[in-house]
């Protein structure tokens, strides 16, 4: 695991539980850090299909020849 760092923020309590029972983590804590590298990871597959859709002009450049 990544280094950890303690934060100190307000979050609603509702949405948290939801977040945790969805992800099935045993703490609120493990809810927050699954929830956050959902974010990245969504992050990774737009940029994907952004690639895929053909917004990068660069995509695909390797397979030319």
């Amino acid at each position: 695991m990544k280094s950890l760092k303690r934060k100190n923020f307000l979050i609603d309590e509702e949405a948290l539980k939801k977040a945790k029972r969805i992800l099935g983590a045993k703490t609120e804590s493990d809810a927050v850090r699954q929830a956050l590298s959902l974010v990245a990871f969504r992050k990774a597959v737009m940029q994907g299909y952004d690639r895929a859709a053909g917004k990068y002009p660069d995509f695909g450049a390797a397979n030319r020849e």
